[in-house]
């Protein structure tokens, strides 16, 4: 991927990622919060630099079938992985380059989007300053170009770290030798250190417990590979800027001004008196060690900050569901909404906004257009809640709450709504990039560019979905694998060999997963 140390990614590829932040929906609708007006979607160029294997434009490129997409990467052999997924798929719209990005001209034409994710930190200057420039020359007039890059004052504690593992392992042959040392010797350290209680100890034990997260790959590329150049937001602001290029807005939400405590956002208000020195006490307030930036062209003509208006105009999405079973939308008592049974979630006692809520939840995972939201809301809560205000004040309302879920991503806004269904019908099919994938393991991509977990059951029901196969057939094709053998089923751990009881626990395994499947945004309309 690198242009300064190709030969290690060949060695020790990293996984294959989507980011459905760098995805030409996601970034179209920040783009339209902020006033601009990009090119729609479903007929957009998109350019990847860096591209991997394509596992983040290869899931582009079959939600947006009439899209054009082109990945740039200097490791030929992840380009000829990538081309064998695309073969595989048999997908006409996406075109995979092995070259460096500094062959990168006006050749290739203008895109709407381009991507360059977890490259920017990790290549020479010259490098650096060239996908600037392509981003200033190859980027539509109301273009979006993302970037990710590590940032200081994060990065000094986490480069600490990295300098005295790049040391231990200086004399180790190989990326797959060096990461085991590597990690065996930062604990070895923080055990050693006569003081535990110094900063200095602090710092090597949360970092050591930072990378005991992360799996190998990561850690040969951020902390073991020669290069890494962390700087701070308005450094690399400076370079952008010399380009021709301003910031729109960070793709990702943690470190945002407006999630910090009052006091924090009146301070780094008074301090800074630009919007890039906010952004940079934003990051001295929060240690950011890693930023994902949306930038565009300097004259276009866009809002500082999102207006919530734009939301009317978009279809709208819930990453949320209720923790009541029946929530109480009408009274003014607090209900609070969780993704995926995670500790993130959203409360609210406002009627409108709960209602709102309910009404995605029951949608999921499909998108609703924010009128028709609207209106359903309305209309069930109108008839039965005296005190409401008048319907264009509650639509101001409902957008600025929907945005500010949107901001902490448990509610997705897309101005073009991917294309699946929720309703398997007779031969049911999922992905084919889904299938292709479940072959390596439980991580799939859905058909809204996010990552979706498959359990066991699931994995088998979802290779056998492939659109010829009818509901009844798939059924009895498990079925003859238990019979052979080749599976089993277990209650309370112990097998159970009673026909018709397999016959039964395969039909409701089998309901079950296809109704997850469903969930999960993987078949096809």
């Amino acid at each position: 991927m690198l242009d300064d140390g190709s030969s290690s990614y060949d060695e020790l590829p990293y996984s294959d990622n989507c980011f459905f932040y760098t995805h030409p929906d996601h970034m179209a609708a920040v783009a339209a919060l902020h006033g601009l007006s990009p090119s729609p979607v479903e007929r957009c160029r998109v350019l990847e630099l860096g591209c991997a294997m394509g596992g983040n434009l290869i899931p582009m490129a079959i939600k947006l079938p009439d899209a054009q997409f082109v990945g740039v990467d200097l490791s030929a052999r992840q380009i000829d992985l990538g081309r064998s997924v695309v073969d595989k798929l048999g997908l006409r719209n996406v075109e995979l380059r092995a070259m460096s990005i500094a062959d990168v001209d006006d050749r290739l034409g203008r895109f709407d989007y381009i991507v360059c994710h977890g490259v920017f930190s990790w290549v020479p200057a010259h490098i650096r300053d060239k996908i600037l420039a392509i981003f200033a020359e190859n980027l539509a007039p109301e273009g979006i170009a993302y970037v990710s890059y590590n940032t200081y004052p994060g990065w000094h504690a986490r480069g600490l770290a990295r300098d005295l593992m790049a040391f231990h392992v200086r004399n180790t042959v190989g990326p797959r030798d060096s990461v085991p040392e590597a990690r065996a010797f930062l604990s070895d350290l923080v055990e050693t250190l006569p003081d535990q209680s110094t900063a200095y100890a602090a710092i090597l034990r949360a970092e050591g417990d930072f990378l005991d997260g992360v799996d190998d790959t990561y850690l040969y590329h951020e902390h073991l590979e020669e290069t890494n150049n962390p700087v701070y937001f308005h450094q690399f602001m400076a370079f952008a800027k010399a380009k021709g290029l301003a910031f729109l807005a960070e793709a990702k939400t943690p470190g945002l001004i407006n999630h910090l405590p009052q006091e924090a956002r009146e301070r780094i208000e008074r301090w800074g008196k630009d919007e890039v020195a906010r952004e940079q006490y934003v990051d001295f307030v929060t240690n950011r060690t890693f930023r994902r930036t949306y930038l565009c062209h300097e004259g276009a003509e866009r809002s500082a900050a999102p207006v919530s208006s734009a939301v009317a105009s978009m279809y709208v999405g819930s990453l949320i569901t209720p923790d009541a079973t029946d929530p109480d939308v009408l009274s003014d008592g607090p209900e609070t909404f969780r993704a995926n049974a995670q500790s993130v979630t959203m409360t609210s006692n406002h009627p409108l906004l709960k209602t709102a809520l309910v009404e995605l939840a029951r949608a999921r995972p499909r998108m609703l257009p924010f009128e028709a939201l609207f209106d359903r809301s309305w209309s069930r809560l109108k008839p039965r809640h005296g005190d409401l205000p008048e319907p264009e004040q509650a639509r101001r309302f409902l957008c600025d709450a929907l945005l500010r879920g949107f901001a902490v991503d448990l509610i997705s806004l897309s101005t073009h709504p991917p294309s699946f269904t929720v309703d398997p019908g007779e031969t049911p099919e999922v992905s084919p990039l889904a299938r292709l994938q479940s072959e390596q393991g439980g991580r799939v991509t859905n058909l809204m560019g996010r990552t979706v977990e498959l359990e066991p059951f699931e994995q088998i029901v979802l290779r056998l979905l492939d659109g010829s196969t009818s509901q009844a057939r798939v059924v009895a094709s498990i079925k003859d694998r238990v019979a052979s053998g080749e599976l089993s089923i277990s209650n309370h751990d112990q097998p159970v060999d009673d026909p018709a009881l397999i016959d039964r626990a395969v039909q409701a395994m089998f309901d079950q997963s296809l109704q997850l499947i469903a969930m999960k945004a993987l078949l096809l309309s």
